[in-house]
């Protein structure tokens, strides 16, 4: 999995529309973008992510994050805190990750 080819993907396809996803735990939210980076909004859909504000992920952080993501979808001990220690925003790039990998 080339992180660039599916940051660059994801930015594609939420420009056009917005991106319904849903993290691990079920939690939906709307992954948007302005073409540089993408926005993490709120759901209708329920149950939805509570968020405060939107939460910006920019591509360096997506691009240090991604090649996480087989390990943390095995579910291995530890994974969450070390890619949290990256961005905050870890629920929601693996769940882009995860979209965009069943998509292919």
């Amino acid at each position: 999995m080339n992180a660039v080819d599916v940051w660059e993907s994801l930015l594609v396809e939420s420009l056009e529309k917005p991106i319904e996803l849903k993290t691990k735990t079920g939690l939906n939210f709307k992954l948007v973008s302005n073409g540089k980076i993408l926005t993490v909004y709120e759901s209708e859909m329920v149950p939805s992510s509570t968020l405060k504000s939107p939460r910006t992920i920019y591509k360096d952080n997506f691009i240090k994050v991604c090649p996480y993501y087989e390990r943390w979808m095995a579910g291995e001990k530890g994974i969450s805190k070390e890619i949290t220690a990256i961005t905050g925003n870890s629920v929601y790039i693996m769940a882009a990750v995860s979209y965009q990998i069943d998509q292919r």
